[in-house]
């Protein structure tokens, strides 16, 4: 069964912050995205909650998937969660997953899939930086099997990923020992 993605989750913009040096806020921007739909602790910056206009609503909670807004890459991820506030960025889109519904990975791992990015991409709005809007995010038809399904799905995708990281590291090990013997090797 395929739903609109606002019958499975309520979608909205991350809030507009500073960010900043220190704060006693985390902010979540779309550069601790990564490829992969990791989140990289490292690039979560901070904000200052006096500068910020926000609502409970918008505090991130375990499991919101955060989808980059803007560019031509709409990568998504599973917020894991933090003991301390967080914010997304207005470049962000924070997805909250019906969980009777959709497992919170399911959907992160359908929204990087090419079948969703190609419904993205045909909705983006043109301009200096692509975007998709959040309409066009309400109206994205989602593939709804059983949770039990949505869970092998997602072990599958994380099967998936192991293979290419290792893959990546076999290959890189092979190109490090080909450059050694070709730097060994006699020259003419």
């Amino acid at each position: 069964m395929q739903l609109k993605l606002s019958q499975t989750a309520t979608a909205r913009f991350g809030v507009h912050a500073k960010r900043m040096e220190q704060g006693s806020m985390a902010l979540i921007q779309s550069s601790a995205i990564m490829a992969d739909g990791a989140i990289e602790h490292a690039y979560i910056d901070r904000t200052d909650p006096a500068l910020v206009n926000y609502k409970d609503t918008d505090i991130l909670r375990k499991d919101d998937v955060l989808l980059i807004g803007k560019g031509a890459a709409n990568t998504a991820a599973v917020w894991p969660g933090s003991t301390e506030l967080t914010l997304a960025s207005g470049m962000l889109f924070v997805i909250r997953p019906n969980p009777e519904m959709v497992h919170p990975a399911f959907l992160a791992e359908y929204l990087n899939s090419l079948p969703a990015q190609a419904q993205m991409a045909m909705y983006r709005k043109t301009g200096s930086v692509s975007v998709p809007s959040r309409k066009a995010l309400d109206h994205l038809l989602v593939p709804v099997p059983t949770l039990g399904e949505q869970h092998k799905l997602v072990q599958l995708a994380n099967a998936a990923k192991r293979a290419k990281l290792h893959l990546n590291e076999l290959t890189n090990a092979y190109s490090q020992l080909l450059d050694a013997v070709w730097a060994n090797h006699p020259g003419p």
